[in-house]
């Protein structure tokens, strides 16, 4: 009864913490931010090994509202439908990297991607990891096939999610494996409140096509979000958003090898200094609550870009920006001189000149 109580104080509080932020009713650069408009919510991005092309993964939000893949390229600003494929596509019949009992393709209609990780496993192929809300809750498994004018994705299989589980992110590993973060259970819709209140609302989960999915014991915490992983695949980063910390975990063992403190941390992408780039929220519940109103409107709200040292996890905030053109960032990506950054709101994303690179 006292956690009952405690939970409907803490939503009447939070029903009424509205932020006054002003609204954002043009697409104009501001300085040296550019912004790109006119595509559903880029809530994550990945940078393809060309140096010239983003896929995104344009949010729907995680009750199962479609979604989108895209290809963007940040010479031409030209953006490419990815999945749903084309209506005359031919489905692909090699299913071999997910579950065996996957075996049919997303439903295209309701396709709802979220966190997404392109790389490349030990025989050479590139595989883009995607976690989808529609339908059925499970990482998508493509194969992107690099060409010389054009990329393309083929799907190749799923991974089922543990269930009463709503995702967030995933990384893969060369060996085929993959791990993704528990963000909340699908089974209780108080969880956003009780992660609010300290409760530990999820963990991670590593998946091999032999053993199928175990839980990461000792990574039980309060709304996990966001994953990066090592180039050596020992360790995976995971952004702990109500912990207000970045955890590094042992791969294998799923112990916590170290901790930094990085308040409301969403996504992570390796910068072109070599550190972790973590996009964080802090501009309090106030002004991401004035966000989630409307998800098809741009929202200002502040945000900051933190590079983490990942041997030493130490941080500096390298980035910061609140209002126009975009606010309310999710991921920050480098590629070709600029960075790249999308957001879970909104119809565009905006790129600014690379705060990585030496002067």
């Amino acid at each position: 009864m006292k956690n009952t109580l405690t939970l409907a104080t803490a939503s009447l509080i939070l029903s009424g913490c509205i932020a006054d932020l002003p609204p954002i009713t043009d697409c104009a650069p501001r300085g040296d931010i550019k912004p790109l408009c006119n595509m559903q919510t880029p809530e994550d991005i990945a940078a393809l090994p060309d140096n010239r092309h983003l896929l995104l993964a344009h949010f729907g939000g995680m009750k199962g509202e479609s979604g989108s893949i895209s290809l963007l390229n940040t010479t031409t600003n030209q953006m490419t439908p990815q999945y749903p494929p084309a209506a005359d596509t031919a489905p692909s019949t090699d299913t071999s990297w997910g579950d065996s009992h996957c075996t049919t393709p997303p439903n295209t209609a309701r396709f709802s991607p979220h966190g997404t990780h392109l790389h490349q496993l030990a025989d050479g192929r590139w595989r883009y990891l995607v976690v989808n809300h529609g339908e059925r809750e499970a990482v998508e498994l493509f194969e992107l096939e690099l060409g010389e004018a054009t990329h393309t994705l083929s799907w190749r299989g799923c991974v089922t999610a543990a269930p009463d589980t709503l995702m967030n992110d995933v990384v893969g590993l060369t060996n085929g494996d993959l791990i993704y973060s528990r963000m909340f259970h699908s089974s209780d819709d108080s969880e956003m409140i009780k992660s609010i209140l300290g409760f530990n609302t999820g963990e991670l989960w590593r998946w091999n096509q032999s053993s199928g999915l175990q839980a990461l014991a000792q990574t039980a915490a309060s709304q996990p979000n966001g994953l990066e992983i090592s180039a050596d695949n020992k360790y995976v980063f995971a952004n702990m958003y109500m912990e207000e910390q970045v955890w590094k975990v042992d791969t294998e063992s799923g112990a916590v090898i170290a901790t930094g403190e990085v308040a409301f941390a969403d996504n992570s992408a390796w910068g072109s200094d070599g550190r972790l780039w973590i996009a964080t929220h802090n501009g309090g519940a106030s002004q991401m609550l004035t966000c989630f109103k409307d998800l098809s409107k741009p929202c200002g709200a502040s945000f900051e870009i933190v590079a983490m040292d990942p041997k030493t996890m130490a941080t500096e905030v390298v980035f910061a920006h609140e209002g126009a053109p975009m606010g309310a960032a999710t991921v920050a990506v480098p590629m070709a001189g600029r960075v790249y950054m999308g957001s879970f709101a909104g119809d565009r994303m905006i790129s600014v000149p690379d705060f990585g690179q030496a002067e």
